[in-house]
C-alpha cells in the first residue's frame, strides 16, 4: 500500500546558504529549484538513488533543535567524517559508537542554518 516517503522537510532562514551547504559540501544534486510564493523558493534536493527527497522549509523561529532534524545513512561515518570534514563540514560530534545498537555508529553537525544532522551507519 505505501511506498515511501516522498520528502523530508529541512527548515532553513537563507536558502542560498543552505543550497550552497547541502550541494557543495554534501553533494546532493537539485532536483527542482522553483519559484514558491512570495519570496521564498521550492527547491528539492535528491541523495543519490535515494526516492526520498530534502525539501527546504521556512524555518518558524530563530531555535535550533537539540534533537537531530535529519538522520542521513552512509556505508562508513568514520570514512563519511573524514571526507565531509575535508569539504568543510564541521562536526559538533565525532564519530563514536551508539548506544542503542551494537555495531552501529554515528557523527553530528550542525548545517548552514543551524539543523542538526545525525550521520549514521544503521
Amino acid at each position: 500500500m505505501l511506498r515511501h516517503v516522498k520528502f523530508a522537510n529541512l527548515p532553513v532562514r537563507d536558502q542560498d546558504r543552505a543550497l550552497a551547504f547541502w550541494r557543495d559540501r554534501l553533494g546532493l544534486t537539485v532536483a527542482a529549484d522553483e519559484a514558491y510564493g512570495e519570496g521564498f523558493r521550492w527547491i528539492e534536493l535528491s541523495l543519490g538513488e535515494a526516492e526520498t527527497r530534502i525539501v527546504f522549509t521556512r524555518r518558524p523561529d530563530d531555535l535550533p533543535s537539540d534533537e537531530p532534524d535529519l538522520i542521513l545513512i552512509c556505508d562508513d561515518v568514520d570514512d563519511s567524517f573524514a571526507e565531509l570534514g575535508a569539504k568543510g563540514v564541521v562536526f559538533t560530534q565525532d564519530p563514536q559508537d551508539a548506544p542503542w545498537r551494537p555495531g552501529e555508529r554515528y557523527a553530528l553537525f550542525r548545517d548552514s542554518e543551524g539543523n542538526l544532522v545525525m550521520l549514521g551507519n544503521g
